[in-house]
């Protein structure tokens, strides 16, 4: 019996997003000549996907194809239909290698088909947009898992139910997600939305590159691209490391290529405030938090209490406070930080004298569903429901109006 195997192929480049594994080809006798892949429709685009055709040159018409792409395991199965069958395959990476078999009917296997191809850089992802369709998407932690729910419609609805994008666990020797605040943003400087995941108990934080469609096709890319910041990285002078951190996107105006950030940061002996962490523009490069001065919206010094989220919008930086004992839930519009003292500058709205009071295992999202300019929120529960919120009706002396969209389930 003929034991085909696959030599993997590395290619250098600075575009790669995940690193190849040795490939895993099954033991199957070789049953015909190799097949013929054919690229068709678009040109490849890193992150998204790619058609390509899948015939038998020497007539003897296959019951399915089987492929790998960069060196993975020989996983991906296309059904055949007289011998031919399309499918759309990602780009994960600049150069990419696909290798394709074709398996007889007795499942043997044929010798393989090398083919490598190039994808272009897509243009620059919208904020919260995770597969590239310019909608927000949805991102949470639910248990120990990291899901991934896209938007639907105008409506803050979602697509369940999620995919769990890391079910080999968070990659960084952790069994799961459990008691960590997920952030998205470009942090590695690149195209997509990536996603870090902080744990507020040690300051360590966890970096996941994003690749747009692919991390929605692919499950486990995340796990597999991971990186981290050690334990304290974001701790303050005194060694108090963030209670919670938030995208804070460019508030200086400076125009790097990863985000600033701002954290609830000190102790219940000492008090807490709300800081500062000018971005350098590369993964990982932060100047020491600044205290910025803020007060909490009702005029205190509680910042324990608040729960933040952040939305990039036309106008800039937009961030949502929320007071879960209260309910309390205000919104900070055009927010910008001066860069050698960071002290904070916006404009202030009162969305919600009470807003979820009480539902202290409730996340927000700031989001803006319906791409009117005027932010919204999801919340999702400890337990994985999803809530829409559409906010209009913005007031500088009254408060807003908050209508409660219909409740979804996320696994």
């Amino acid at each position: 019996m003929k034991r085909t195997t696959l030599l993997r192929l590395t290619v250098p480049t600075a575009t790669v997003l995940i690193s190849p594994a040795v490939a895993v080809v099954p033991a199957f006798a070789a049953a015909s000549a190799a097949p013929t892949v054919t690229q068709v429709g678009a040109a490849p685009v890193v992150g998204q996907t790619t058609k390509f055709r899948f015939t038998e040159p020497d007539g003897s018409e296959p019951t399915e194809y089987r492929w790998m792409i960069n060196g993975g395991e020989l996983t991906g199965v296309a059904t055949a239909t007289a011998g031919k069958a399309t499918l759309q395959i990602l780009a994960t990476r600049a150069v990419n290698q696909l290798a394709v078999y074709a398996v007889g009917a007795d499942n043997s296997l044929s010798d393989s088909t090398q083919l490598i191809y190039t994808g272009t850089g897509p243009s620059p992802y919208a904020d919260q947009d995770l597969n590239g369709d310019d909608k927000p998407d949805l991102a949470a932690v639910v248990g120990d898992q990291l899901l991934l729910a896209t938007g639907k419609g105008t409506a803050g609805k979602v697509r369940v139910p999620a995919i769990d994008l890391a079910p080999a666990g968070n990659g960084m020797g952790g069994s799961g997600f459990a008691g960590l605040q997920l952030i998205t943003g470009k942090f590695t400087g690149g195209p997509f939305e990536d996603y870090v995941a902080y744990n507020p108990v040690y300051g360590q934080a966890f970096v996941y590159r994003g690749l747009g469609e692919a991390d929605a096709k692919n499950p486990g890319l995340l796990a597999k691209s991971a990186g981290s910041w050690s334990g304290g990285f974001f701790a303050d002078w005194d060694g108090y490391n963030p209670t919670q951190l938030i995208n804070a996107y460019d508030l200086r105006g400076t125009q790097q290529t990863t985000p600033d950030l701002l954290g609830v940061l000190g102790s219940a002996a000492t008090g807490y405030h709300l800081s500062y962490y000018g971005s350098y523009g590369y993964t990982g490069g932060f100047d020491m938090p600044l205290d910025t001065g803020a007060v909490t919206p009702d005029g205190g010094s509680d910042w324990a209490g608040w729960q933040l989220a952040s939305k990039l919008l036309p106008s800039g930086t937009a961030i949502s406070l929320w007071n879960p004992a209260t309910g309390a839930l205000y919104l900070w519009e055009g927010v910008t930080a001066d860069s050698a003292s960071g002290r904070l500058a916006y404009t202030q709205y009162h969305l919600s004298a009470q807003f979820l009071t009480g539902a202290v295992d409730t996340t927000l999202q700031l989001t803006d569903v319906d791409a009117d300019g005027v932010p919204d929120v999801r919340g999702v529960t400890a337990a994985g429901t999803v809530t829409a919120y559409r906010i209009s009706g913005l007031s500088a002396t009254g408060t807003a109006t908050v209508k409660a969209q219909t409740p979804q389930t996320l696994r």
